[in-house]
């Protein structure tokens, strides 16, 4: 027999009423099993008890099966149940925010984090500028706004949006003009620091998702906040919150790189007991309790998932709205999904209660509403509400479910963790990704459009125009103008070409015969002695900066030589032997000779400890140029070496003996100190910049070690061949060989990789700043410079033994064997390939706008300039008598100076 429905006791929630009306349905169809009743819906006898038993509401999809299967009225139940959908639940006095950030306001139910905000409080009372990192949900703005802005006397809150000069000019107005206060802020980055100061005495400045700022702004208004910021450090106390993914990003930025050291603070998962207090305690102050057992199972659920604390948060309202009386069930926990489920299952009943249409529109609201990554995970967007063309009673639904915050004239998700926990959005977002990067190209070029009163010169054109034609149906009103105009602009342009086409080829008709008789005689002779004269200089140039080649020794002859033949004919030849010959003129030496470009240290040698003793002594000496000054020094053995030496210049690995290394802190140079010794090791193949991660192959695996460990630990890679560490000490870059090809993979430090590139032949690695990778092809000649799992530059012709080198500052790459020099500008120059017959050069890196070369012979620093109106500026200073009769027989001379 079957079992007896529970009865509902009182039908005094429109859920409760809407459960009963069904039960009374079933009834009225003769009370039929759920098993019957699943045979004619096609859904689980349990699925459909479940829809009647008054604790949720159940689906459309369930609600519309069981009312066919009782007989009744489906599109009458359809609009009661949208109806009684859009109505939401009653958050009511939860004391909890759901997908929001904690604001200052909400710092008295802000817990859990009291040790973080202490440490972060004293950091930032000791520094001008800090940066607070952490991945997307880790709880960053919450900890800075209810946490650190809420215990400072004099705040400010802002985010950088896409116009981050507004944001901060709206902010500071107070009785002021926000526009006039912008036009200021505009004008110079650095009178952020007078109004700030004129603000309030100690201010907190707290600019939180700094993302912002590389996937919104433009280039020029990124340019601006960074130094705005950065200089105004002092005048206030400012803090930025940035999602870790976006760590490398900063990096570029020397005046960010610069304000962060020492001056940086991580926000990391929280611990079972503080996870406890952000749960339980919001609900004490308001007379609730929690069941030990839903505790214990929220912990369990967020521990397992990184950036999982606005879902928790969003389940606990969701739990809140089931309690009983004042206590939060685990049972309410289940019915609002959990941790993994209920922001989807939330999500998907606001998106189920639409109508078609409005389903649609939703969509186009929410792709707008995120800015897609390149590189990095997709990241919100706050948008005009004008952009939308949505109505309000839209939007305001959406909003009552939290999944978007509408703030003034503005519209943002609600948090990223949309993102990532409802599988519709990300549908949208994955189904086609170019056309959304597009689309927001086009949106931001419509807008700078409409900004420039609608300037021609601005509209799409060619292959950007037809690509717009195609997202006409993802176009608001003001997109649609943009593209519209530069459809009519287009068509315009091809009506005055054919016109043009049309007059030419009459014009042409008449006089083709008269201009082919002439033409062909005059350009034949006129070429002729032009081609003759343009050879001659060419093979008198290139002669020319051969002998200024030979003449180096004489750096000022040499140098005069080269600009004339630069003057005669401008060469690639003749350009190399007039910056050679520049470069040697400005040769220095330093005691014995630099073995290295020199940076905050230079390093030469000499024999010691005592004369006529066995053994080297690698010296330092500190300070810049002529007023370096002698510090101490590492002795050694005569078998040993100096074999690395850290990016920051703290920590150098010698090598003793093949099998004994040893590990020196030079963070003082004045006194060296022997930190670590290490015999019968692996020979370390890299370290990081910090000096703070080695890594080596043994036995076809790399291994990595902290300086003065004991045991090293190996990564669970096979058929390495190469093991270097991230600059950053993140992880590890391996060239590992399967067959013939070699992949190149980086690897956590946890054992996770993500592979880079493959090749098929023998590869080096050299790695930079802000992730930056460079693969030589040690057979082919080919170098690869990678960010991440993007190219950046492609260059062959490299021997198999040339030395590849960063730029401190991450700009440029060079590559350096015997006498030839190779520098490339990563940010699009031009490349630059020199070659110094009879020099020999040690090493070579780019610093400013001058490449450093150290000559190996006499162990001289060469300070060679790349560009090349510059160089002949410092050759005409100086210059000396050239003999032009006997190094340009036949040219008239010519002047060498401007």
């Amino acid at each position: 027999m079957p079992r007896t429905e529970r009865p509902l006791v009182e039908e005094d929630t429109p859920v409760l009423k809407f459960a009963g009306d069904l039960r009374r349905l079933r009834r009225g169809a003769g009370l039929p099993s759920y098993r019957e009743l699943g045979r004619l819906a096609n859904y689980s006898p349990a699925a459909l008890s479940e829809a009647v038993a008054g604790r949720r509401l159940p689906s459309l999809a369930v609600t519309r099966a069981f009312v066919r299967a009782c007989g009744g009225d489906v599109e009458q139940w359809t609009a009661r149940w949208r109806e009684l959908a859009a109505e939401g639940p009653d958050d009511g006095d939860a004391p909890y925010v759901g997908l929001a950030a904690y604001q200052v306001a909400d710092a008295d139910r802000f817990f859990g984090r009291e040790a973080e905000v202490g440490r972060l409080l004293a950091l930032v009372r000791e520094r001008p500028f800090v940066g607070v990192f952490g991945a997307s949900g880790a709880g960053k703005s919450s900890l800075l706004r209810a946490g650190l802005a809420a215990r400072w006397d004099a705040h400010l809150v802002v985010t950088p949006g896409a116009d981050p000069i507004t944001e901060l000019a709206a902010a500071l107005a107070d009785d002021r003009s926000a526009v006039e206060v912008r036009a200021e802020l505009a004008a110079d980055p650095e009178h952020l620091r007078v109004l700030l100061r004129q603000a309030a005495d100690d201010l907190l400045l707290v600019v939180d998702q700094f993302e912002e700022v590389f996937t919104l702004c433009r280039e020029a208004d990124r340019r601006w906040l960074v130094r705005a910021l950065t200089h105004a450090a002092g005048a206030a106390h400012v803090v930025i919150g940035v999602r870790a993914d976006f760590y490398g990003h900063c990096a570029r930025h020397p005046e960010l790189l610069e304000a962060l050291h020492r001056s940086q603070s991580l926000v990391g998962p929280m611990s079972a007991e503080q996870l406890r207090r952000a749960v339980v305690e919001p609900a004490a102050r308001q007379g609730a309790s929690l069941e030990n057992a839903l505790v214990a199972r929220l912990i369990a659920d967020v521990a397992a998932q990184p950036g999982a604390l606005p879902l928790a948060s969003h389940v606990l309202v969701e739990t809140w709205r089931r309690r009983r009386g004042a206590v939060l069930t685990l049972t309410g926990y289940e019915d609002a999904g959990g941790v993994e489920h209920a922001l989807a299952r939330s999500a998907e009943q606001v998106c189920e209660a639409l109508s078609e249409p409005d389903r649609q529109v939703a969509r186009q609201v929410f792709q707008r509403l995120v800015a897609p990554g390149d590189g990095t995970e997709d990241t919100r967007r706050r948008v005009a509400r004008a952009e939308l063309e949505a109505g309000d009673a839209l939007l305001d639904r959406l909003a009552a479910a939290r999944l978007i915050t509408l703030d003034r004239d503005t519209v943002e998700l609600t948090h990223e963790a949309l993102l990532r926990a409802w599988p519709r959005l990300v549908g949208w977002l994955d189904e086609d990704r170019e056309a959304l990067r597009a689309h927001r190209r086009l949106t931001d070029a419509a807008d700078a459009w409409r900004a420039h009163d609608r300037d021609p010169d601005a509209l799409y054109r060619g292959v950007h125009l037809d690509q717009a034609r195609r997202l006409s149906s993802r176009l608001n009103a003001a997109e649609r103008e943009f593209v519209d105009a530069g459809l009519t602009a287009e068509r315009d342009r091809e009506a005055v070409r054919k016109r043009a086409v049309r007059r030419l080829r009459v014009l042409v008709a008449c006089l083709g015969a008269l201009v082919l008789l002439l033409a062909s005689t005059v350009v034949y002779a006129v070429g002729a002695q032009r081609d003759a004269a343009r050879e001659r200089n060419q093979a008198l140039s290139m002669r020319a900066a051969d002998s200024a080649l030979d003449l180096l020794a004489r750096p000022r002859d040499a140098a005069a030589l080269a600009l004339a033949a630069y003057r005669v004919a401008p060469t690639a030849q003749a350009r190399d032997a007039l910056l050679l010959a520049r470069a040697a003129g400005t040769a220095t030496t330093l005691d014995g000779g630099y073995l290295r470009v020199p940076g905050g240290i230079a390093v030469t040698h000499e024999f010691g400890p005592e004369p006529g003793s066995p053994g080297i002594n690698y010296r330092f000496w500190t300070g810049d140029g002529p007023s370096r000054r002698r510090a101490g020094a590492i002795p050694i053995p005569s078998t040993g070496f100096l074999n690395l030496i850290s990016g920051d210049e703290r920590t150098a690995l010698v090598v003793v003996r093949p099998d004994e290394f040893q590990l020196w802190d030079i963070g003082d140079p004045d006194v060296p100190r022997l930190t670590t010794t290490m015999r019968a090791w692996p020979f370390p193949e890299g370290i990081d910049a910090a000096g703070t991660l080695l890594t080596a192959v043994e036995d076809g695996a790399a291994v990595h070690w902290r300086p003065g460990d004991t045991a090293r630990t190996r990564l669970p890679a096979t058929g390495v061949e190469h093991a270097v560490p991230l600059q950053d000490g993140a992880g590890v870059v391996l060239v590992r060989r399967e067959g013939d090809r070699r992949h190149v993979e980086v690897w956590s430090l946890d054992g996770r990789s993500t592979p880079v590139l493959s090749r098929s032949a023998r590869l080096g690695l050299v790695t930079g700043p802000a992730g930056l990778l460079a693969v030589s092809d040690l057979d082919g000649g080919r170098l690869t410079v990678l960010d991440g799992t993007t190219t950046v530059l492609e260059a062959d012709g490299l021997p198999e033994m040339a030395v590849v080198e960063f730029s401190r500052d991450g700009r440029a790459v060079t590559a350096l064997h015997r006498e030839s020099v190779w520098l490339w500008d990563l940010a699009g120059g031009e490349p630059v390939s020199l070659r110094a017959s009879g020099v020999e050069f040690g090493s070579v890196r780019y610093e400013g706008d001058e490449l450093l070369m150290v000559e190996l012979r006499r162990g001289a620093l060469w300070r060679l300039a790349v560009d090349v109106d510059r160089v002949v500026r410092d050759v005409c200073a100086d210059l000396v008598d050239v003999d032009w009769a006997a190094h340009f027989p036949g040219v008239p001379p010519r002047p060498l100076c401007p």
